[in-house]
């Protein structure tokens, strides 16, 4: 487990089923909140994902931590301070077709911030950005190591 995994670790231990193990996280953001009503309405449409707690407002939260394991792609709300609390949802690796970084991304203030994507199985895309550019590699190359293996 890496050190950025601190945000996850406690919140993972939780649910993680018998021998399956945290691979890679990071801090995520779904990039624009007019999408989290959108995004949530797709993903329903994607065989296998499990949504466990999502907003008061029927979308996803705009802040929140996502962690691989060796078997899930797991989203949790992100408490103020940064840490995973409640579980979103949860997606067999199976469902998963690719993960990518993308071209695009800003500078917020004098953070740049990195645009990544999960591709499901159906062709659907979960975009989302992260101004940890380390963890958003670890997290690509973690889902696709798993995907691809």
């Amino acid at each position: 487990m890496a050190a950025r995994d601190w945000a996850v670790k406690k919140a993972a231990s939780k649910i993680l089923g018998p021998d399956e193990r945290l691979v890679a996280s990071c801090m995520a953001n779904l990039p624009g909140t007019l999408k989290r009503e959108g995004y949530y309405a797709a993903l329903q449409n994607v065989v296998g994902i499990r949504f466990v707690d999502v907003a008061a407002d029927g979308g996803l939260p705009p802040k929140m931590n996502l962690a691989v394991t060796d078997r899930r792609v797991l989203l949790f709300e992100q408490s103020a301070l940064g840490r995973a609390k409640d579980l979103v949802a949860e997606i067999p690796i199976a469902q998963v077709a690719e993960a990518r970084t993308l071209q695009s991304g800003r500078a917020q203030v004098s953070v740049k911030v990195h645009n990544f994507a999960i591709t499901f199985q159906g062709g659907v895309d979960l975009e989302l950005e992260s101004a940890d550019k380390g963890g958003v590699n670890n997290v690509v190359g973690a889902i696709n190591g798993r995907v691809r293996a």
